[in-house]
């Protein structure tokens, strides 16, 4: 995002934000707050939601390190963000919340004390069915067949970038190992010809004209329903291959600087009712952490595997988790010639 653009959308909420004092302004995902829950809520508050939307991490990190004072009351973000920036004291905390309590556990934890769990997920792969023979695995993206070149997106990301190469040969996807890191680099990089994107699927099918060219990538489980969303179809399906699950964690927290703190938190426990839970869950068709929303699914929904992992139900499953400085020196350098090769080629 350009600075001027930035600049100008921050000037434009803070005056939002000073003429009326009623209103919450959430920066979040692109359809990923139900508006029947959205609804529900305008129905018992006289409290006006904005929501301010970003694709991808590194926009929504660029701007917040951008701006002293968030313009934003509510804040969706990764559990490893949510724990970097509330160790800078810039969220409040939300122990407090009384409807934590219908979270399981292990969501809350990963979430930390400065934010609550919001939605969570595996990555896996998304495909369509009209353009791929069988349901893909890991080694599917790393080992390309003839049918495939030229049609495989990836992510741009110091994990999820490697992981594909990182599984198939049997490793942890956030290992630091250097053998491991250097045979997935030689395997992307004799991948890289055959590679279409880079770009998150959602922002390259949005932005390009040629999408009809991309038949699978590296996706977040729930990518799928909104591709089919966007195209009209139900083409698009998710799997999350074999092994241990890799876990993605959306949370949310609350501004330190907001002005609406209180109605912030009336939000946020509205959002943890196991109702409200369900109800977002099944227009988002992503996982609640809300155990007592679980319940209330429909059991074709909460027993659908490309939304719950059996694996992650039970306790398993890798959560996306902080790495050290050493490892992500490592993986950018990596990642940087992967990228700079697949960007100069032919």
């Amino acid at each position: 995002m350009k600075k001027s653009v930035i600049i100008s959308l921050l000037a434009s909420i803070l005056f939002a934000k000073l003429a009326i004092a009623t209103e919450l302004n959430i920066y979040l995902w692109e359809d990923t707050l139900s508006k029947r829950v959205i609804n529900k809520w305008n129905e018992s508050h006289d409290i006006k939601l904005n929501l301010y939307h970003f694709d991808n991490d590194d926009e929504r990190s660029l701007l917040m390190l951008k701006s002293l004072q968030l313009p934003f009351d509510i804040v969706v973000l990764d559990n490893i963000s949510a724990h970097l920036f509330s160790r800078q004291h810039v969220f409040e905390d939300l122990t407090d919340l009384s409807n934590r309590k219908n979270n399981l556990p292990r969501w809350n934890q990963a979430c930390g004390t400065a934010a609550i769990p919001y939605f969570w997920g595996s990555v896996g792969i998304a495909y369509r069915k009209s353009k791929v023979d069988h349901v893909p695995d890991w080694s599917d993206m790393v080992d390309i067949a003839p049918s495939q070149r030229g049609h495989i997106g990836m992510i741009q990301d110091s994990v999820e970038t490697l992981l594909p190469a990182l599984y198939s040969f049997n490793y942890s996807p956030i290992t630091d190992n250097a053998h491991a890191l250097k045979q997935a680099y030689e395997a992307m990089l004799k991948a890289n010809p055959n590679i279409l994107t880079y770009e998150y699927l959602l922002s390259y099918v949005r932005s390009h004209k040629n999408s009809d060219d991309l038949h699978m990538a590296v996706a977040y489980s729930g990518d799928q329903y909104s591709l089919n969303r966007y195209f009209k179809t139900n083409d698009w399906d998710f799997v999350t291959p074999s092994g241990e699950p890799y876990l993605w964690i959306d949370c949310m927290a609350i501004n330190s600087n907001s002005h609406v703190k209180k109605e912030a938190k009336q939000f946020l426990e509205f959002l943890m009712e196991p109702e409200i839970a369900k109800l977002n869950a099944l227009d988002i068709e992503a996982a609640t952490p809300n155990t007592k929303a679980i319940k209330l699914l429909p059991k074709s929904y909460a027993n659908d595997k490309s939304i719950f992992p059996p694996e992650a139900l039970q306790g398993g499953g890798l959560i996306d988790s902080e790495l050290t400085p050493e490892n992500l020196n490592v993986r950018a350098k990596i990642i940087n010639s992967i990228i700079n090769q697949h960007e100069v080629k032919p």
